[in-house]
């Protein structure tokens, strides 16, 4: 009885250990819009996010111009929570400081939604909303 009990401990706790994330890289073709202090709007079209082991992030946007953005990342245990993102450089003028959320979809591994409120080292506020599009899939035959 007690191996059963162990080996169904450690069965249960396997899928937990499996759904850590330890680093991600991923891109996401979508539509999202940055608002920096009500003054200047820029459409959003697609990102680039990488996590790396070593909890660094670096978020790239892809509008008509390129905006990136670095930072720190953490994972809670549910990722349906969204992982959290702290943003210390980049975004515009190089010293943004903020938090973010990255949502991923049911496959842990592509972009659902990204947030992000910071404020610039000038005091500029920045907003930026993005949702993935849904991928398509083929027509089977």
């Amino acid at each position: 009885m007690f191996v059963f009990a162990t080996l169904l401990v450690l069965l249960m706790s396997a899928p937990a250990i499996a759904q850590r994330i330890t680093s991600l890289t991923t891109k996401a073709q979508g539509h999202g819009t940055i608002n920096i202090s009500d003054i200047d709007k820029h459409t959003i079209n697609g990102v680039l996010v990488i996590l790396k082991e070593n909890g660094e992030a670096e978020i790239t946007l892809y509008a008509d111009m390129q905006f990136y953005g670095q930072g720190t990342w953490s994972a809670p245990e549910d990722l349906s929570q969204g992982i959290d993102l702290k943003i210390t450089g980049g975004i515009v003028s190089g010293n943004a400081n903020g938090t973010g959320k990255l949502f991923l979809r049911p496959d842990r591994k592509s972009i659902d939604r990204l947030t992000i409120t910071a404020t610039t080292a000038d005091g500029s506020k920045i907003q930026l909303q993005f949702t993935a599009e849904e991928k398509k899939t083929p027509p089977q035959e």
